[in-house]
């Protein structure tokens, strides 16, 4: 197996990461629907980001780029509609699909790099805003998903391999921004979240 398939393989790795990780903070999100945390704009980002990228997919014949593209879209709508927010499910399904429906009007009038800068911009600052919440709140229980972010550090770990071993600078420079910005998020949930109660020690019968 020569280098370049390895990267390859590194970067397939990548997407199945990146889609992988919507995952456990559904689940979370489900099962502690009353904690807060989360920023429903960052995944809102994410959710605008993903899109833009499965329409430049498609304008560019880039097929590899829907399948998971649709996954993040469908999986990040979710959260976004789900999550405790400032702002009801109306306001924000309604901004959503306002922003999609610029996002697919400038893919058919826009040139497609044009259309790949600017997901690639959203996907740059998708994380920006759950870095602050996490950063400014309290110590406490929150519905962030370490574990998510986890994967996202994972996942940008493999696409810095990629970019580095096929030589994108590009994707150079956003994976190590994104890989350093998901890695603040775990550090800073762990730092707040209590600490596990203690076991007591079973009762000595004399």
């Amino acid at each position: 197996m020569s280098f370049h398939q390895i990267a390859e393989g590194v970067g397939y790795g990548a997407s199945a990461l990146g889609v992988a990780m919507v995952v456990p903070q559904i689940v979370r999100t489900y099962r502690h629907r009353d904690l807060p945390g989360v920023s429903a704009m960052s995944w809102a980002l994410t959710a605008i980001a993903c899109y833009t990228w499965l329409l430049y997919g498609v304008r560019t014949g880039e097929l590899p780029q829907i399948p998971g593209n649709v996954l993040m879209v469908a999986g990040s709508v979710l959260l976004v509609l789900v999550v405790p927010s400032a702002f009801g499910v109306g306001s924000r399904g309604a901004a959503l699909l306002a922003a999609t429906a610029a996002i697919t009007v400038g893919a058919f009038v826009l040139p497609s790099a044009v259309i790949g800068a600017v997901g690639f911009g959203i996907a740059l600052i998708s994380g920006l805003p759950q870095l602050a919440i996490s950063l400014r709140r309290r110590p406490g229980a929150s519905a962030v998903s370490v574990l998510t972010w986890v994967l996202r550090v994972a996942s940008q770990a493999a696409w810095l391999f990629y970019a580095i071993a096929v030589g994108d600078a590009v994707v150079a420079v956003s994976a190590t921004f994104l890989c350093g910005s998901a890695a603040v998020v775990v550090v800073a949930e762990l730092l707040r979240r209590p600490a596990p109660a203690a076991v007591p020690a079973p009762a000595l019968v004399h």
